[in-house]
Parts: C-alpha cells; sequence; structure tokens
C-alpha cells in the first residue's frame, strides 16, 4: 500500500492509493500523476458525467486503470449506481480494488481483471510500463495507440470478452453508458458491441480515439448507423490535435 491522496473533484471527496516513488526504469510516478491531474488532465469526460449519468444508470468503464472516472461516478450520484470498472493489467487491477475498498464503494462498483476486446477468447496482455497508473499496454499483440509497436516489460496472460457478451453469455445488467478508454483497440471494441450499440437502452458512450489515419472515420460511421449523434470531440490538451474523447449521445434520447 503507498501514500492516501485526497483528491476534490466536482464537490466530490475521493481517496487514491498512490505509491511514494516513481518505479525504477520509469521515468514518472503514473500515480502521482493520476492524482496531480485528476480535475484537469480529462476535463470533458467528467463533464459527460455530469450531464449524462443519472440515478440508477448503470455505467461500464472499459479501460479503467487505477478507477479515477469509475469512482467519480459512483461519488457523483452517491452510490445510486452500478458501475462495472474492467482493467486486464495486473498492477491496475489490484490499485482499482483497493481504490473501490479506500472509497467505501464495494456495493458501487465492481471490478473485472478482463480486457474488454471484439470477441471471447484467452490472449496474451503485453506491458508497456511495469508501474501503477500506467497506460499505453497492449491487448493481442505488442502495438499501442497509433500503432507504435513497443517492447514490453511484461506478457501477460489475459481473457477478453465482447461487450456484448458481457450483456448476453454472462448475463451483467445492461448499460446506459460506456467510457472506453484502451490505447489502441477500440475499434475491435465498437465492432464487438454490435447487438448492444443497437438497443435505446444505452444512451452515451465516450471513446478516447486517436485521430491520424481513418479510424475515428469508422468508428464515427458505425455510431451513426446505430443511431447516435457525436455530441462533442474535445481534443485532450497532452495531445492536441492527436487523440480525442469522442462522446456519442443517442438521437432522442
Amino acid at each position: 500500500m503507498g501514500q492516501i491522496v485526497t483528491c476534490e473533484i466536482g464537490g466530490e471527496t475521493i481517496l487514491l492509493d498512490v505509491e511514494p516513488e516513481t518505479q525504477e526504469g520509469e521515468t514518472r510516478n503514473f500515480e502521482r500523476w493520476r492524482a496531480d491531474t485528476y480535475a484537469t488532465k480529462e476535463p470533458d469526460t467528467l463533464a459527460w458525467i455530469d450531464a449524462f449519468f443519472q440515478p440508477g444508470d448503470i455505467i461500464y468503464d472499459v479501460g479503467a486503470n487505477i478507477g479515477q472516472y469509475a469512482l467519480y461516478a459512483a461519488r457523483r450520484l452517491k452510490g445510486d449506481c452500478r458501475v462495472f470498472a474492467f482493467e486486464p493489467e495486473a498492477l491496475n487491477y489490484a490499485k482499482l480494488n483497493r481504490n473501490i475498498v479506500l472509497n467505501g464503494l464495494t456495493g458501487t462498483v465492481t471490478a473485472y481483471c478482463l480486457a474488454i476486446a471484439d470477441r471471447t477468447a484467452l490472449d496474451l496482455f503485453y506491458v508497456k510500463s511495469f508501474a501503477p497508473g500506467a497506460s499505453l499496454h497492449a491487448y493481442g499483440r505488442p502495438v499501442t495507440q497509433g500503432e507504435k509497436p513497443f517492447p514490453p516489460k511484461n506478457r501477460q496472460g489475459a481473457m477478453g470478452v465482447s461487450i456484448d457478451d458481457l450483456t448476453g453469455q454472462f448475463t451483467l445488467p445492461f448499460p446506459n453508458h460506456i467510457k472506453i478508454d484502451v490505447d489502441g483497440i477500440e475499434e475491435r471494441i465498437v465492432y464487438g458491441a454490435a447487438r448492444t450499440l443497437s438497443d435505446p437502452r444505452l444512451r452515451s458512450v465516450l471513446v478516447e480515439v486517436f485521430m491520424l489515419g481513418d479510424v475515428a472515420s469508422r468508428i464515427k460511421e458505425t455510431f451513426f448507423g446505430k443511431s447516435f449523434i457525436l455530441y462533442n470531440a474535445d481534443a485532450l490538451d497532452y495531445t492536441p490535435g492527436i487523440v480525442q474523447n469522442l462522446i456519442f449521445k443517442r438521437r432522442n434520447a
């Protein structure tokens, strides 16, 4: 366990367990960075939660990392919701569960050590930085956001599951909102959610997308064909013009 950091976000108090030192071989203390930039790193994600989420909603957080947005949603709705947080990387998954317990949200947020993908199967998960809070890992092949290959520091066995199988084969409650932030296989995840996207109970989806190339255009067309409109497309401050959060809202919802 690390140090407990208190974060005041949107009027909510959220506790994060943060390692006090930068991991050997890493250039950044990723958890400290996430705590320090909680309110500023992705203000559009926080605003989406504020504007769209309602009491009683079911939320899927795909690529939950250490849980910042899953925790914020649960706090914002005063526990009157169910959040299912999916994080395949082992160190992040451990800290995700630690943060759920720290914040007294074990009855609201449920974490699964799963990689969400286009099909349900066993595969390898390639870890880019072996430190809690790190990102840019990859499922299936060691290629991260923007089709950039990397030498993995760990090859972790992982179970991949499609969103359609989560609600079908595994009978999880159906989501009203989905956040997808996975640094590379967004299109595969969207492909594996075809049935879910067609269901009007799903009201909004946020997808972090690498904007170079045509992946973003294909993802947009998929959503437009499922009766969604693009609510906004704010660029993330740390990668201007390259990575964007695309927020899709169901038409007439």
